[in-house]
């Protein structure tokens, strides 16, 4: 009897009764985990009160088990799937005293359409939820609370809306996790001085592990409420890189801007009798010219004197007769020759061919070659015609 050779053959077979139960192990603790009672906590939509005194918020609590049903893996790539049975799931609205950090429930919305219910889901467990938060002009809060689901078992949006009337400390539910479409909306009130709020997201990072506050003179990032995920997902704090990167204060300021700018301009016209459309049109071409809006390509003419006219280049002379002007394909030049100095929108797509004139076609092909000045002859004058592009 070979001794070695038996010797070697129980040390293969124990190895690989460890490597087994190793495996066994590894599997047993992936479903129990799976198998366990989950519970995530996240915030949606802060904002700051006008007078920057609190932050409020929308809080999410779930809580439930998942499995996993299908798992492409790392090689096929895309998500799992998962079977799911969600326990508990309530949203709240709260706000914290900057100053102090104390955390104050305001109202505790009633369950989601998915609490109690088992379904399947892919990527995502606990479905997608969305919220924004809006101050009135009389101090009220607005909020809006949505939640898109899949396969449940079909896809569908529920919406929970309402106010919180801090004068009287209470909040006026419109509709309770109705299915209808999702609104959209941006918080208005996520900057206050030179802090702006923001949310950190952990895994699974669709839900946000902490509300943070950025300073973007100092660098500073404060974490003002936060669930357990906070310290694992981020033991150093969440980088200033990361917050950079998704710092949206310009982004917010534009719009901030453009809403303050038109209410403004709207009530300035209105008091100078215009119509609604007039105001608006009005108001288009000042947030084009104050740099809110992008400045379109225009045309402007300027009349020329005889002199003038005699000295210009044929080629880049068109005559537009009466009736060919009449029939609508050169728009912007009829308006700019009937006021000339004013810049009218030019489409640069080209102008319409008509069955019955030439001229269009002519002046489309010389614009093609790069030209943005060109003259035009009509009703006995000459006029010197300009492309602005922005």
């Amino acid at each position: 009897m070979n001794l070695r050779h038996i010797s070697k053959s129980i040390v293969l077979s124990i190895v690989g009764a460890c490597v087994l139960l190793g495996v066994v192990a590894w599997v047993g603790v992936r479903v129990v985990g799976q198998l366990g009672v989950q519970t995530y906590e996240g915030y949606l939509a802060p904002v700051y009160s006008p007078d920057g005194q609190y932050v409020y918020f929308v809080e999410r609590r779930v809580s439930g088990t998942s499995k996993v049903t299908k798992d492409p893996g790392f090689i096929f790539g895309g998500a799992p799937t998962y079977d799911v049975s969600v326990a508990k799931d309530m949203f709240s609205l709260k706000r914290i005293k900057v100053q102090s950090g104390k955390v104050e429930e305001l109202v505790a919305l009633s369950p989601s359409p998915i609490e109690g219910r088992r379904y399947e889901s892919q990527g995502n467990k606990f479905q997608f939820p969305n919220a924004w938060l809006r101050f009135t002009t009389g101090g009220q809060l607005e909020f809006n609370v949505c939640l898109k689901t899949q396969k449940i078992p079909a896809e569908k949006e529920y919406a929970s809306s309402g106010v919180w009337i801090d004068a009287q400390h209470v909040a006026k539910i419109s509709r309770s996790w109705e299915e209808s479409h999702c609104e959209t909306g941006l918080n208005e009130w996520p900057l206050s001085g030179d802090w702006e709020l923001m949310e950190a997201h952990g895994e699974p990072d669709y839900f946000t592990v902490a509300i943070v506050a950025y300073n973007h003179v100092t660098g500073d990032i404060k974490p003002l409420v936060k669930s357990k995920g906070y310290d694992r997902a981020y033991p150093q704090g969440v980088p200033l890189r990361q917050i950079q990167e998704s710092s949206r204060r310009q982004e917010i300021e534009r719009i901030q801007g453009i809403t303050r700018t038109r209410e403004e301009l709207l009530q300035k016209y209105k008091a100078m009798g215009m119509s609604e459309i007039q105001s608006e049109l009005r108001i288009i071409k000042d947030l084009q010219r104050l740099g809110y809006y992008p400045k379109p390509t225009t045309i402007v003419a300027r009349r020329l004197s005889r002199d003038e006219a005699a000295k210009i280049d044929k080629d880049a002379l068109f005559s537009i007769a009466r009736e060919e002007m009449a029939s609508g394909v050169f728009p912007d030049i009829e308006k700019a020759v009937a006021t000339p100095g004013e810049e009218i929108d030019h489409d640069t797509g080209g102008y319409l061919i008509h069955r019955d004139y030439t001229t269009s076609a002519r002046l489309n092909a010389y614009l093609k070659t790069g030209k943005t000045q060109f003259y035009v002859r009509y009703l006995g004058e000459t006029y010197e015609m300009t492309i602005k592009k922005p």
